[in-house]
């Protein structure tokens, strides 16, 4: 997977998203950086990318450990790649959330739709 910093592709957004092994059918990757108004059409355009290719991943995981930030537009971004694997018949998990990521998720009432009722928070 192509880092999305990489000023050849995307401009240098800040945010990459590095390829982590996985079973098969599933798409695993690191998010490291900013997730905000600069990054998060470029994410969003990466994921779409990933789901098209064939065979399609079941499951998605985004590792969002190395998240430094997640502003408005990051959430949004976050609401898409939900809505996209939902479409692609894709699960979406983010694993290893910081803090900061799991206090937006809860204020503005999206944890349930992007993490589920079961899942545990991040790392505190």
């Amino acid at each position: 997977m192509t880092p999305l910093n990489d000023p050849d592709d995307l401009g240098g957004t800040g945010l990459t998203l590095t390829p982590e092994p996985a079973a098969p059918g599933t798409l695993s990757a690191r998010l490291t950086g900013a997730l905000d108004h600069e990054s998060a059409d470029a994410l969003v355009l990466e994921v779409a990318r990933r789901l098209a290719e064939r065979p399609a991943p079941r499951l998605l995981r985004l590792d969002c450990a190395g998240l430094t930030a997640c502003d408005s537009l990051g959430l949004a971004a976050l609401l898409m790649i939900g809505r996209r694997t939902g479409a692609a018949a894709c699960a979406l998990r983010l694993d290893r959330r910081p803090p900061h990521l799991d206090r937006l998720l809860a204020v503005t009432g999206t944890r349930r739709y992007l993490v589920g009722p079961e899942e545990e928070p991040g790392p505190a």
